[in-house]
This record gives structure tokens, C-alpha cells and sequence, in this order.
């Protein structure tokens, strides 16, 4: 199985969460969106080690997005409502559009996803009653 992982997906592995070491054995790629929302967030936290690091490591695996992906992507971002009720952010419509078109798993813990064909859902905590949005990135 391969995973497309999303910013929650990185931030978590890089933080070592324990729920998301089965997902390191496989192979994976991301995005260069999900991979700069993973280091702005890390870097916000005073974590500018672990986000060089995230560079570092993801670079290899970062796949491109065709031009022709984001009509599919736009599409579903403007018709479909996450979970939560939220529109999904640019990068995770874009991402997961293409993780369905790849045939890859969307590996993520983000609430607007849970449910979602494609997803692998896994959490590392509960979320915080009244959060406010994309609050999964910085929990």
C-alpha cells in the first residue's frame, strides 16, 4: 500500500506519535503544498529542526500535481463539505483528489476526512471541543 500523506500525517510522524509508526514501513509520497504546511507549522512551534528535517526526508517522495488534477480537485472542493461541516483546505482537495487518481491511500488525521473513501483516518488524540479550523495542525 502506498500513502499520500497530508500535512497532519507529517507533523504527526515527525513528532513520533506512536499511532502513525505502522505507516513508516510503507512507501509514501506527498505534496509540496502538504510538505509546506507541514514546516510552517513545526517552524511556528520553534521546531525549525524537525521541519528541516521533514524537507529533508519528504523531498525525494514529493510528486508533482498535474495541471490537469485541479479542475477534479477545485471540483470537489467547492461541491463537497468534510465531516466537520468545513470546506477542505486547497492543499487537501488537491491531495487527496490526486491520492484517488494514484490509486494511493489519503493518510491523514484531519476530521474533515473521517469517513471519506480513500482515507485512512488515524488520530492522536481527541479534538478540542470548540477548535477552530485546521486546529488538527497544531494540536
Amino acid at each position: 500500500m502506498t500513502w499520500l500523506l497530508d500535512s497532519y500525517a507529517i507533523i504527526e510522524m515527525a513528532r513520533g506519535n506512536p499511532n502513525y509508526r505502522r505507516y513508516q514501513r510503507d512507501p509514501a509520497v506527498t505534496t509540496l503544498p502538504h510538505l509546506a504546511e507541514a514546516y510552517c507549522v513545526l517552524a511556528s512551534q520553534e521546531r525549525v529542526d524537525l521541519a528541516g528535517a521533514c524537507l529533508e526526508t519528504l523531498s525525494p517522495v514529493v510528486v508533482p500535481i498535474p495541471i490537469s488534477s485541479i479542475p477534479r480537485a477545485m471540483e470537489f472542493r467547492l461541491k463537497v463539505r468534510g465531516a466537520t461541516g468545513e470546506r477542505f483546505s486547497y492543499a487537501d482537495a488537491l491531495g487527496y483528489s490526486l491520492a484517488l487518481w494514484m490509486g494511493c491511500r489519503f493518510l491523514t488525521g484531519a476530521h474533515e476526512f473521517q469517513g471519506f473513501p480513500g482515507v485512512e483516518f488515524v488520530r492522536s488524540k481527541p479534538p478540542t471541543p470548540g477548535g477552530r479550523r485546521n486546529a488538527h495542525l497544531v494540536e
